[in-house]
């Protein structure tokens, strides 16, 4: 087996290093990084005026005069083709739109993540021709407002829980019945990306658990489509302006061209879906970041105590030091993993989970400390940093909690080493590429590397087939996986032949590694005298 057929993070738990994947930086050609700066511009400002986002929260609702402005800035369309009238735009255009729109408002930018990144995805990746010619048109221009529809009651994390039916009428259409929980732009679609059990052909009095799962599309709003329901908003902690519902179908008939890609091979469609959501949110997270970090730095200046800025003092310039840090490093793993996609350097799916999860953590803490600098000033509702702090609190549970995707994480990266140890690399690891001036940098990551996959291989022999039910062990490694991702990220943006950073840059990126550095080393020490039993034994004592 090549390091080549991994991945660059399943390569990581092998003690391998896939420098090709991340070396050099994937910058993307003059075209599209002009458009994509012109992208964000122009949302930037369009947004400053046309989108109020304390006014969004209060009144739980996202005006219409902001959803025609996007349509009219072609957002919809952004990276539909061109031949279905949209802008044929790239994943990189695709986040730096994200990240300008949540730099704004946090709830506005779930409308058009909701509509581009997961509602009409699978339309993208899993439809047909005729499919497409069909929907993409509408979707593209605005007309059209797309949902992803998988999550039920009983359905969250565990999607292959879910209860919803999709059974075949003999002209060859189908009945779907259940009920879909907490769809984002729920209340504002006319087009759902839904996910029913269908029986299987081959086993047709299989119990309904046992049943696969398809995809489909429906198209339509309650008005036109008998049996279709559309729920009250939920009152949520955060991004209260977006439209979050309950979908409903009760014996709804759908015609036989809404299957999306093969019937029994919906759950393959949700997660490649999926793997798109978590990349864009970590955009979605860097532009929150930015604005709680703004606003933190302009506060810290302005306000004095003792007779001096509370910016003088050190447990403040550290707060503020590890915003500007965390930020550069979500900036460089959000856009090394649009690059890869944009270039087609591999499968991305574990690139995009560590975006997720290292963006959507660090965007906590950032807002977190972004109030705590700001004091009791942040904690009243005049301010913003309350709004801001509760909009970040679900995106460590959007698009599949990170305790889920730690799990996930973890069980991919050893399932090499579980089949066969000797899948660990025999050579030392090395990263080429790197300048000069990080060669610390560089050798700290290489010994790290090696350390990961001395403790995956620890796992891997410790609990063989076993290894994906222990979760502590996954955990770990994971946090030690996302930690060198970033850091590789980082590494790379700084080492670009294309790249002429300042020295100031090059202090935030050194300070970016330490922090990652860190974080890896905090997780590896962890497995040197773990708690597990003790905590599993106080867990089942409290819940018992």
């Amino acid at each position: 087996m090549t390091a080549q057929s991994f991945g660059f993070v399943r390569s990581l738990f092998l003690g391998r290093i896939e420098s090709s994947a991340v070396m050099p930086f994937p910058h993307p050609d003059a075209d599209a990084q002009e458009t994509a700066e012109s992208v964000a511009e122009m949302i930037r400002e369009w947004a400053a005026d046309a989108i109020d986002p304390d006014q969004i929260d209060r009144d739980k609702t996202i005006s219409a005069d902001v959803i025609e402005g996007m349509r009219e800035l072609g957002l919809f369309g952004l990276t539909i083709p061109e031949e279905f009238g949209g802008a044929g735009c790239g994943q990189l255009a695709y986040i730096s739109a994200l990240e300008a729109i949540s730099n704004r408002c946090a709830s506005t930018v779930t409308v058009f993540a909701g509509h581009l990144g997961i509602g009409m995805k699978g339309i993208l990746l899993y439809g047909t021709p005729e499919q497409k010619q069909m929907w993409l048109p509408a979707l593209a221009s605005g007309e059209q407002i797309a949902a992803f529809a998988l999550t039920e009651a009983c359905a969250g994390s565990d999607a292959g829980a879910l209860r919803t039916t999709a059974d075949p009428e003999p002209d060859g259409s189908w009945k779907l019945n259940g009920r879909k929980v907490w769809i984002t732009n729920g209340g504002i679609a006319s087009l759902f990306t839904v996910f029913a059990r269908t029986p299987d052909p081959e086993n047709p009095g299989a119990p309904l658990m046992d049943r696969p799962i398809s995809a489909f599309v429906v198209s339509g709003s309650p008005d036109d489509l008998p049996g279709l329901s559309v729920g009250a908003p939920e009152l949520k902690m955060g991004l209260c302006g977006s439209s979050t519902t309950e979908v409903g179908f009760e014996d709804m008939v759908i015609p036989a061209d809404a299957l999306l890609g093969e019937r029994g091979q919906g759950f393959k469609v949700a997660l490649n879906i999926l793997n798109s959501g978590r990349h864009g949110l970590s955009a979605c997270c860097t532009g929150q970041a930015k604005l709680a970090r703004k606003l933190a730095v302009a506060h810290a200046k302005e306000r004095e105590q003792f007779g001096v800025p509370i910016a003088s003092f050190g447990m403040i310039q550290e707060m503020l030091a590890g915003m500007d840090a965390d930020i550069y490093a979500m900036e460089a793993s959000t856009k090394l993993t649009a690059g890869m996609i944009d270039l087609g350097r591999g499968e991305t799916m574990l690139e995009a989970t560590c975006c997720k999860m290292y963006a959507t953590e660090r965007l906590w803490d950032i807002c977190n400390n972004a109030l705590q600098i700001t004091g009791g000033t942040g904690f009243m509702r005049e301010y913003p940093y309350e709004r801001i702090l509760r909009d970040a609190r679900i995106n460590m549970i959007f698009e599949g909690t990170n305790q889920v995707l730690r799990m996930m994480m973890g069980t991919q990266g050893l399932r090499p080493l579980v089949k066969d140890l000797g899948a660990l690399a025999s050579d030392a690891p090395t990263l080429d590429g790197v300048r000069e001036d990080f060669a610390d940098e560089r050798a700290v990551f290489e010994s790290l590397v090696t350390t990961l996959a001395e403790k995956s291989r620890d796992v891997a022999e410790r609990h063989g087939k076993a290894a994906r039910n222990a979760q502590p062990d996954l955990r770990r490694l994971s946090d030690m996986a996302i930690a060198l991702y970033v850091m590789a990220a980082v590494i790379a943006r700084v080492s670009s032949p294309d790249a002429t950073p300042e020295e100031s840059e090059l202090n935030v990126a050194r300070l970016a590694c330490s922090r990652l550095a860190r974080s890896f080393q905090t997780a590896a020490a962890e497995t040197e005298n773990p708690d597990d039993e003790l905590m599993a034994k106080v867990a089942s004592e409290m819940t018992a």
